[in-house]
């Protein structure tokens, strides 16, 4: 399917711990569950799980940049104003309504916006504690917690007190900061270290002296290297914080979710911790330029392109008839339990966890970078056109809605609004309406009858001045030019040839009595309108309703 020119979602939760070394080596899950992406024009498009970000795209166009955390999006505009989408509950709504923001960070559950002057916004499941004030330059996490950075090297944090919200160092003179899964350590211009968070997983341990140039990471652990190639590894005891290699020379480090692989010179090279994951049976030549890994296996590249794998058998680590035995490979890219392998001329071999995208890659060649969620891969091609697979419930599958037509409503009440029939060169044009994003019991198949009706369902809207949620009952129809009975929204009937063209939307004034009176509550929902009888036509619409609505009276 052709899109035009695509750019996926940045990575963070902390540039997935920290800059590929680990966290299944990303781009571009930090979003376990749904793929969004930034057309030529500047719209967005996602699919994958419908509650984390997988449908509900903004219909506007302008966008420059996607950021997500494990369940939502936030997309920025070049005038840094912001609109996010996906779990209510965790950054899928509550972006800041000014503008001037310059970059999108994120922990599991929470996004942190930085503007030009270094202050900074956070809105999601952790959004207290936030510091003001301005002039920080970069902001780094942990699962629960923030480590903001100032010019000068000072740091601040927020967030979960057992990942690392609390404890940060005073001083300054720091450069940088990296994570494990709940603890943090910041590193200064002389190399010297200090940790702080969850002690058992490296918030405490941290090697004393100097020299130290990057710090690498596994779920629990932390391993720093030094200028001489020595390294020094400390948290969880089964997760790469001990039995570290002794010699020096390394110049790179890897790791699964609870082992390290480090990389010499000449491309040997050592592994060590659970050996279950990757801890152990490394191969024992030379020549290896990169290494890549999924959570619990390890694929090792050499120049000429051929692979070698190690750990879980499950997870892309065994040695099974799916490995690939031929060269010419240019990159490895991975799911939590799969691995897909690019050749220079762009075909595809995939191996690993058959549910994660280990099986059914697209044939072919042409494809020139793969993207994943944690159980599914999708292959981009130079015009455009990209092909998914793995897990559909996580963005295996490509849905038609990605070319849907869509139109969008602004609800500050009841609403009544006029529909355009379904163009189709054969068959009638009759269509329905079945639910989208954030609709609590709405319809989900179409039917056809005669008999009059409505639709009743839910959305959840929020008080933004005081981060309350409500759950508010709408009452959906559709009315025909003609008059014909009123119907529910997914009845595909027609009345004498008419078709229902005009859709009416309000609000249940006896199951909503409980609400607050005078409360504006906002939020966003949306409805699918298809066409009778094929749920999977091509000419399949998005309908978004962006709400503003204050209580009334009662």
């Amino acid at each position: 399917m052709g899109v035009g020119s695509l750019h996926f979602a940045e990575v963070d939760y902390s540039s997935a711990q920290n800059d590929f070394g680990g966290f299944n080596n990303v781009p571009n899950y930090a979003n376990k569950t749904a793929f969004a992406a930034i057309k030529a024009d500047g719209s967005i498009m996602a699919w994958g799980n419908s509650n984390n970000g997988g449908t509900s795209a903004l219909s506007e166009s302008g966008y420059t940049k996607i950021y997500s955390n494990l369940y939502a999006f936030a997309a920025l505009k070049a005038d840094g104003s912001i609109v996010a989408w996906g779990s209510l509950s965790h950054g899928g709504t509550g972006a800041p309504s000014d503008n001037g923001y310059t970059k999108i960070y994120s922990n599991g559950h929470t996004f942190a916006a930085l503007k030009a002057d270094g202050s900074i916004t956070a809105w999601g499941y952790e959004d207290t504690g936030v510091p003001s004030g301005n002039g920080y330059t970069k902001i780094y996490s942990t699962n629960g917690a923030f480590a903001a950075l100032k010019a000068d090297g000072s740091i601040t944090a927020w967030g979960n007190s057992n990942s690392g919200g609390i404890g940060a160092p005073s001083g300054n003179g720091y450069t940088k900061i990296y994570s494990t899964d709940t603890a943090f350590a910041a590193l200064k211009a002389d190399g010297s270290i200090v940790a702080w968070g969850n002690s058992g997983h490296g918030g405490s341990g941290a090697p004393s002296g100097n020299s130290y140039t990057k710090i690498y990471s596994t779920n629990n652990a932390f391993a720093a290297l030094k200028v001489d190639g020595s390294i020094k590894a400390w948290g969880g005891p089964d997760s790469g914080g001990e039995n570290t290699p002794t010699d020096k020379g390394y110049i790179k480090i890897y790791s699964t979710a609870t082992a390290f692989a480090a990389l010499k010179a000449d491309g040997s090279i050592k592994v060590w911790d659970d050996p279950d994951s990757g801890g152990a049976n490394a191969p024992t030549d030379k020549g290896y330029i990169k290494i890549y890994s999924t959570a619990y296996s390890f694929a090792a590249l050499k120049a000429d392109g051929s692979i070698t794998v190690w750990g879980d058998s499950f997870t892309g680590g065994g040695n099974t008839s799916s490995v690939p035995t031929d060269k010419g490979y240019i990159k490895i890219y991975s799911t939590a339990t799969a691995f897909a392998a690019l050749k220079a001329d762009g075909s595809i071999t995939a191996w690993g966890g058959s549910n994660s995208g280990g099986t059914d890659a697209p044939s072919g060649s042409g494809y020139t970078k793969i993207y994943s969620t944690e159980r599914a891969f999708v292959a981009v091609k130079a015009d455009g056109s990209i092909t998914a697979w793995g897990d559909s419930t996580y963005g295996g599958t490509i849905p038609t809605s990605i070319n849907a037509k869509v139109v969008s409503y602004t609800m500050n009440g009841d609403i009544s609004v006029d529909i355009e029939p379904i163009h189709r060169t054969t068959g009638h044009k009759s269509a329905a309406f079945v639910g989208g994003y954030n609709t609590i019991d709405a319809p989900t198949r179409m039917t056809w009858s005669l008999n009059a009706g409505l639709s009743k369902f839910s959305v959840v809207l929020h008080d933004m001045d005081k981060g309350t949620e409500y759950k508010v009952h709408l009452v959906a129809k559709m009315i025909s030019k003609l008059g014909c009975n009123f119907i529910a929204i997914n009845n595909a009937a027609t009345c004498y040839g008419d078709v229902h063209n005009r859709l009416f939307i309000s609000f249940d004034k006896v199951l909503n009595n409980s609400l607050p009176s005078g409360v504006t509550l906002s939020g966003r929902f949306s409805l699918k309108r298809l066409q009778w009888p094929n749920m999977n036509t091509a000419n399949i619409e998005m309908h978004n309703f962006e709400i503003n609505w204050k209580v009334p009276s009662h």
